[in-house]
């Protein structure tokens, strides 16, 4: 591996297409860690594990440094599917002077079809050129700001990493006696000491694996020994709860909530403004829709219910279930165009609707019958329900905001009942809690509310969640609230204008548990939590697809204070899951979640191709569904979700996730909330950026700006930030993506804009480079949109057009246009002074 430059200026253009420094996921978020504290995890190798990196008497030859980089640029790919990592190389055998410039840049690529030898082979043949061209590369393209940089130091014996560095990890291979000795130096500002001897451990697990069994390919060598049981799930039990008895094979959902309003007849059920039920009341109610509803649906069919977020809602679904059919929610709110497909992709006998929208409800029938639920006098007959098959559909929930064919999954009555009881048993549901429906009965949110409370003998109630932060709290109060369950985007907006530190709010005084999903939860709404709600409460964060609505939760501690997000925890009773690398091969520290349950949804309604694309049935005939949700492994076996694999970006060749920036965003005092997007107008190569204010006066755009590019890579950064009064919101409570306005490209204000004829010129060739319609004289060119192949394309341009050279150095201390048509300007005083 020499290290003599050449000048082929075409090397690293290719040579960096989808290579990437690696950004490991930190315990501590980068922003909070204010000093770099170098700390040191060491592990002795023996056996074939050490043989595999070389003699015994050496410090390291070229073998030992492309074994050790494999080894090391594997687990980094396991731990963030960076397949082509660039690592820092610094190779000293004996007798080598110390390093001046820092380590090398290398590419390693990661081929998980090759064996561990086939990968050092490549690698050492692949490292030797990147050393040759290491002159060549530009700093800007190697390290990003704020990101340190992860290395491998092969040391001589007695010799100590350099000590100005300040890599997030440096992997060092030492020779002590004759054993081999790996050290992993972390900054523990960022990792915790446990996190550091996990990725050890994954080292020697991976080495170990690869002596005893050379022939496997890299991706079925193993970094974990099996996962231990997850941690005993402890959440406060209220007083005399009795734990609820198990789903029989042969159970349907009305037949347990017969037995259930015969265990608490006069208990209060359901309540919300269309009136008050006990659980008496409800049964008797229910069954005589049922048998009215028969008459136009029954087993077999499906029947849409068109309602408001009421009571009806949950009468019409109970009497949908006891008559047979399987219900199809409609929102009213909804325009007809979408709920005509909806009903002409379900193919529904008829439509059940609150008697207030049978006019609309008539309009959408086309033929199709139309039962207005009209209330139930006290006298009217309820003879005993048909049977229903506990195998049979239950409903169809459509996926919100689709275009196009709308898709819907398909439950049956027997998995939503094990859902039911199993979220019931985690959160100790019992007849003294009072849960409010915050959640529109279309939305899978709203299952595990109206059936976990209806199934267990609590009462709900509907509660409209849109109601101002005051208003919507003294409602959770009037109805003695001890359960919320609700999106992130919901929860901020319930304690949004409460104080941060003080007593807690005395609306909130009957809470005992607040559950979280859908959305990503951060530490900051954990801290709002403690706040706001009862020293004795808790707050469970969790992850349920539609596709298997109890999968993950997480029961949050006081160690989840210094976590930039919280975890989704671990799998609910009744579920495992497995993690998927990009070619759908099963992995274990980062990757696509897989649900792996008897409770699985059956699949997505008349759609085989899709169903196929996300079901399957394993080889030990449970089902399992991909998700699409990118998950990572924590030490201690919790899993934390890495965001959507439909919703990561791409910015000139990096990957990246919203959710990191967006967290980023909302750990600055003057944020509240923070969305991010990719500006579809330029290929989606410039990033946007909304927040909203934490405080009276609004963020101020410049100095979030300039806070980001110092924390995080010069492509990550947002090309605009747009103060928002509030985020719009979908029909589900969660931010509406969709609805977030685009800023316009013309410079913000008429400071910025171009104000002499060499400005407008110097910023026409910005244009042209980063492909925008205007640029501001005082914009970065990297927060833009520029990188290092842009930024000598532009120099180039500017060479041509006014034969000024601009050294690189020079540009990259003022990347503006105004900065470059100074430079211009001041060369063309030294030659007229000439």
């Amino acid at each position: 591996m020499g290290s003599t430059p050449s000048r082929d200026t075409g090397y690293w253009p290719e040579r960096l297409a989808g290579a990437a420094p690696v950004e490991l996921a930190t315990d501590t978020p980068r922003l909070t860690a204010r000093e770099y504290r170098r700390a040191v995890e060491e592990v002795s190798l023996g056996g074939g594990a050490a043989a595999l990196l070389g003699p015994d008497d050496t410090s390291g030859g070229d073998g030992t440094a492309a074994a050790l980089l494999t080894a090391f640029a594997v687990v980094l790919h396991r731990h963030t599917a960076v397949a082509h990592p660039v690592i820092g190389l610094d190779h000293r055998t004996p007798g080598d002077p110390a390093p001046t410039a820092g380590p090398l840049p290398v590419r390693v690529d990661v081929e998980p079809d090759l064996t561990f030898a086939e990968e050092v082979e490549r690698t050492a043949r692949t490292a030797g050129r990147d050393l040759r061209h290491a002159a060549e590369l530009p700093a800007t393209d190697l390290v990003p700001a704020g990101f340190g940089l992860v290395r491998v130091v092969l040391l001589a014996p007695g010799a100590g990493p350099d000590p100005d560095a300040e890599p997030d990890l440096d992997l060092s291979l030492e020779r002590r006696d004759g054993v081999a000795v790996l050290c992993l130096g972390f900054n523990a500002s960022l990792f915790a000491r446990a996190t550091a001897a996990w990725m050890l451990r994954h080292l020697v697990t991976l080495l170990t694996e690869a002596a005893r069994r050379p022939e496997l390919p890299l991706r079925d060598l193993r970094l974990l020994d099996e996962p231990g049981p997850p941690p005993l799930w402890a959440p406060p039990t209220p007083p005399g709860y009795r734990p609820l008895a198990p789903a029989g094979p042969q159970e349907s959902l009305p037949q347990r909530l017969s037995a259930v309003a015969a265990e608490h007849a006069d208990l209060p059920a359901l309540s919300g403004a269309g009136g008050d039920y006990s659980y008496a009341a409800l049964d008797r109610v229910t069954t005589v829709l049922a048998h009215r509803l028969r008459r136009s649906a029954g087993p077999g069919t499906r029947l849409a219910l068109l309602c408001e977020h009421d009571v009806d809602a949950v009468l019409g679904v109970w009497a949908a279930l006891k008559s047979g059919a399987a219900y199809v929610p409609l929102d009213p709110r909804m325009p007809d165009g979408r709920l005509s497909r909806i009903l002409a992709s379900a193919d529904v006998t008829a439509i059940a609707c609150s008697p207030a929208l049978a006019g609309r409800a008539c309009v959408l029938a086309k033929g199709r019958q139309v039962v207005p639920l009209y209330p139930v006098g006290p006298t009217a007959d309820a003879p005993a329900p048909a049977p229903v098959a506990a195998g049979s559909p239950a409903y169809l929930l459509f996926t919100s905001g689709s275009t196009g064919r709308p898709k819907a999954v398909e439950q049956t009555h027997h998995n939503v009942l094990e859902h039911a009881l199993a979220y019931a048993d985690r959160i100790r549901l019992g007849p003294g809690d009072r849960l409010p429906l915050l959640a529109r009965f279309t939305f899978d949110a709203a299952v595990m509310d109206l059936f976990g409370a209806l199934l267990s003998g609590a009462s709900l109630h509907v509660v409209d969640p849109l109601l101002p932060a005051p208003a919507l709290r003294e409602r959770l109060a009037a109805v003695g609230t001890t359960v919320v369950h609700c999106t992130p985007t919901l929860f901020r907006h319930l304690v949004g204008d409460l104080p941060e530190s003080g007593p807690p709010t005395p609306q909130l005084a009957t809470v005992r548990m607040v559950v979280l999903g859908g959305e990503e939860a951060g530490r900051q709404d954990f801290r709002r939590f403690l706040a706001a709600f009862p020293p004795d409460s808790a707050l469970v964060n969790g992850l349920g697809p539609t596709e298997c609505t109890v999968a993950l939760q997480h029961l949050a501690g006081r160690a989840d204070l210094t976590g930039a997000v919280l975890p989704v925890g671990h799998p609910a009773n009744g579920v495992r899951v497995r993690l998927l690398d990009p070619d759908g091969h099963p992995t274990e520290v980062y990757g696509e979640l897989e649900i792996v349950s008897d409770r699985v949804a059956a699949g997505y309604w008349r759609q085989p191709e899709a169903t196929a694309r996300a079901f399957g049935t394993g080889p030990d005939g449970v089902r399992f569904h991909r998700t699409g949700d990118l998950v990572r492994r924590r030490p201690d076996g919790s899993l934390v979700f890495q965001g959507r694999k439909d919703r990561q970006l791409k910015v000139r060749g990096h990957r990246l996730e919203p959710g990191e920036i967006e967290a980023a965003l909302r750990a600055h005092p003057t944020v509240a909330q923070a969305a991010l997007i990719g500006d579809e107008r330029s290929g989606g190569d410039r990033l946007l950026a909304y927040v909203t204010a934490a405080t009276p006066f609004p963020p101020d755009v410049e100095q979030l700006t300039s806070y980001l590019a110092g924390i995080l890579p010069d492509y990550a950064v947002p090309w605009r930030i747009t103060v928002l009064d509030g985020f719009p919101v979908g029909p589900t409570g969660k931010l509406d993506r969709c609805a977030l306005p685009l800023p316009e490209e013309l410079p913000r204000s008429g400071d910025d804009a171009p104000r002499t004829p060499v400005e407008q010129s110097v910023a026409d060739i910005w244009c042209r480079v980063l492909g925008v319609t205007a640029v501001g004289v005082n914009a970065s060119f990297m927060v833009s949109g520029g990188d290092s192949l842009r930024v000598l394309e532009m120099l180039s341009a500017v060479r041509d057009e006014f034969g000024v050279d601009i050294p690189l150095i020079d540009f990259l201390k003022s990347p503006t246009v105004a900065a470059v048509t100074r430079a211009i300007g001041e060369h063309v005083e030294q030659e007229q002074s000439c």
